[in-house]
């Protein structure tokens, strides 16, 4: 990885990677403010309409090192532009989706570019800057993703409720096919193949490596069995007829952008245990405000704030944290922490629909707690000591 300051047209190619990121981001989440309304519209329950995001996610988990491992040989130009291609299609069946079927149908192919994308995306973009912004390089990819929550998840929330859930996969559609009209120029001039950085091999490298990806997967259940649905507990109206659902979803997404931009220079200064750690804790006690203060105005919509601002803090210091193991795996290694955050989000979403339609919302709470500190207790096993990534490097 090179240590020079990066030159202008590696600042645009990365500004390029933002901006599909931006469009991957919303193609994730736009099922989320719209869900209570697809379930009507589709005459399904809110578990089965929940079901669409596990459907998403497990195909996402399953595609990642599939395609990570599928498309190895194929240059990086054409993995991007494939993969955002694939997933704009994908969201153009979503919009024509007569029945639930053919909706998921197009979950299942919008989650294959995605899960082309994003690792790739990750590694291109950590590869491009400097070892020591490497914390601040990540938190560009995930920086687009969460912009889409500022305007994205609001908007398609919006424009569910008020002209049809059809329109907000169309709103996912042209944000793509932009994205990619900016991004595909970009490219050219960025090598085909990453450069050999090594290849660690000892046992503890693996071990340390599942480790950190389990650390994702109960982080990630813990918060997407209570972000799931959110269009259920959060009800009522804000200020002059704004919908606290809205209000607050733009509030997460607002907040998530500014703690994604803080986190990834918190990670280069503080390590990324100590970010993790804090982002983790703090996380589990806003999930829980939330469930519990769903209805209750502003103070929902604060509660949401503050919530964005953590609930991206565990992905830039676990990707630095894989990154210093990976070596020239760094695109298997990070699309297996893709595909294991997508299984997180589906068995979360999964696990969520159940306890709603059992036991209430407020069961959720109680659930992401006890998930959230089983990530917690992996978390001080397998990120605290910087040591063993030093040693698998050298292997």
């Amino acid at each position: 990885m090179t240590s020079s300051p990066p030159d202008a047209r590696t600042k645009l190619v990365i500004a390029a990677l933002t901006i599909a990121a931006f469009a991957i981001g919303l193609d994730t989440f736009v099922i989320i403010g719209a869900l209570d309304v697809i379930s009507r519209d589709l005459g399904i329950s809110t578990g089965a309409a929940g079901w669409i995001i596990s459907i998403y996610a497990l195909c996402y988990a399953v595609f990642a090192p599939l395609n990570a491992w599928m498309f190895k040989a194929m240059s990086r130009r054409n993995v991007q532009i494939l993969s955002v291609s694939i997933f704009v299609i994908g969201n153009l069946i979503c919009a024509v989706a007569p029945n639930f079927l053919i909706l998921a149908a197009g979950r299942v192919i919008s989650a294959y570019g995605a899960a082309m994308f994003t690792p790739a995306a990750t590694a291109l973009t950590a590869e491009l800057l400097p070892p020591t912004r490497k914390g601040f390089a990540l938190s560009l990819i995930f920086g687009g993703m969460t912009v889409s929550q500022v305007a994205g998840v609001p908007a398609t929330s919006w424009i569910a409720g008020a002209i049809g859930w059809r329109f907000a996969f169309g709103f996912v559609v042209i944000a793509g096919l932009l994205a990619l009209m900016i991004f595909a120029p970009m490219m050219s001039g960025i090598p085909a193949k990453m450069p050999e950085r090594g290849k660690p091999t000892s046992k503890e490298f693996s071990k340390i490596i599942y480790g950190i990806l389990s650390v994702t997967l109960f982080v990630v259940v813990s918060e997407f069995i209570v972000y799931s649905y959110v269009s259920v507990f959060i009800t009522g109206f804000l200020l002059a007829g704004v919908p606290l659902l809205s209000a607050a979803l733009f509030a997460y997404g607002f907040g998530a952008v500014t703690g994604n931009a803080a986190c990834g220079v918190l990670t280069d200064r503080f390590g990324p245990y100590k970010v993790l750690i804090a982002a983790i804790g703090a996380q589990l006690i806003l999930l829980v405000g939330l469930v519990a203060f769903g209805h209750h105005g502003a103070l929902t919509v604060l509660i949401a704030f503050l919530w964005g601002n953590v609930s991206y803090m565990y992905l830039v210091p676990i990707q630095h944290r894989l990154l210093g193991l990976a070596g020239d795996r760094s695109k298997l290694v990070l699309a297996m922490n893709s595909s294991t955050t997508f299984a997180g989000i589906a068995i979360g979403a999964f696990l969520g629909g159940i306890l709603v339609e059992i036991s209430g919302v407020t069961s959720l709470a109680v659930a992401s707690i006890l998930i959230g500190l089983i990530g917690v207790g992996l978390a001080v096993a397998f990120m605290r000591d910087e040591a063993p990534a030093e040693a698998a490097n050298a292997a």
